[in-house]
């Protein structure tokens, strides 16, 4: 199992910086301790909260790239 750590350490500064850019936004308070928020959609975007954990998963990181 290969885990390629730039992705997972981009991952977490783009992470890092929508916390501080957005952190006491009322979308942003919702979001437990522990896990982030992903948009997916290029015209209508869902949202969906993951547990950062999964950013070791070979296959979420697929998804991302």
């Amino acid at each position: 199992m290969a885990i390629r750590m730039p992705r997972i350490i981009q991952a977490r500064k783009i992470l890092k910086w929508s916390l501080s850019n957005g952190g006491s936004t009322p979308a942003s308070m919702d979001i437990p301790k522990g896990y982030f928020a992903i948009y997916v959609g290029e015209q209508e975007k869902k949202r969906f909260v993951v547990p950062v954990s999964i950013l070791s998963e070979p296959r979420f990181q697929e998804l991302l790239h």
